[in-house]
């Protein structure tokens, strides 16, 4: 199979896997990325769920690969969806929130004390739904435009109306499940969930900067749709992350 990595860059998987691997992450990043996209006029932008496998690969993976993943399968997806003058800037921007959740989320996984890591999680975990319950209920609650598939082919396109009431839904459920596994399963996903969190800080100021200097639009319309866009990332990836990697410590890939 090829000999082992052993470094916070890299989990210990053989070579050749861990490229195959990394293949399908950016694949997974671009097709996730496409399947659910909501239109964001002010910004040419779009609300989409390709946090949740940028999360996923650079936990996994590292930050090269989630580097890469994160970058390339998002590009390609702006690409394919008719939306190439943010393909550069998606490529840094994602590329560079796969590197730190990576970096992050493996270099620094076992430098905090169960307890501490107890107490971050109610932190996040409150944090994180407040902010959900708050930002949904104001912002993006009514009638809304929801489409998958790409520039050329339109997978799917419906008309929906978001009640303000999933908000809190969704909240308590992103509330619980970071509280719940951080108190009676892994005290580790706290930290796990910080370093999502702050990758996806990097990925919405960069957005921002970009729309605002570079393509000189309302950019700030855009920063909560990104943040919802990151709570949701997180809200998916958190506990298949956890019940995944349990997977590879069994097959003795990571540690």
């Amino acid at each position: 199979m090829g000999l082992k990595t052993e470094s916070v860059f890299f989990p210990e998987i053989p070579t050749v896997l861990l490229i195959s691997l990394g293949a399908l992450m950016g694949a997974l990043c671009c097709v996730t990325t496409m399947m659910f996209q909501i239109y964001v006029p002010a910004t040419t932008g779009y609300f989409n769920l390709g946090e949740i496998a940028v999360y996923i690969s650079a936990i996994l993976f590292g930050p090269i690969i989630g580097f890469f993943a994160a970058g390339i399968g998002s590009m390609l997806a702006d690409i394919l969806l008719g939306y190439p003058h943010y393909a550069l800037a998606t490529f840094i921007i994602k590329g560079l929130e796969g590197f730190v959740v990576g970096y992050l989320g493996n270099r620094l996984r076992r430098r905090f004390s169960s307890n501490q890591l107890r107490y971050l999680g109610i932190c996040i975990g409150s944090g994180l739904a407040l902010s959900l319950g708050l930002i949904g209920w104001f912002l993006l609650s009514g009638m809304v435009e929801a489409s998958g598939g790409s520039a050329l082919q339109t997978w799917w396109f419906a008309t929906l109306y978001v009640p303000p009431w999933l908000w809190f839904i969704m909240a308590i459920y992103i509330g619980v499940v970071t509280i719940v596994l951080t108190l009676r399963y892994d005290p580790e996903s706290a930290w796990t969930a910080t370093a999502m969190l702050l990758g996806g800080g990097l990925m919405i100021t960069g957005y921002f900067l970009f729309q605002r200097f570079i393509l000189g639009m309302a950019a700030i319309i855009e920063v909560p749709v990104n943040l919802v866009q990151v709570i949701a990332g997180i809200m998916v990836a958190l506990p298949v992350n956890e019940r995944v990697r349990k997977a590879f410590v069994g097959f003795g890939w990571v540690k």
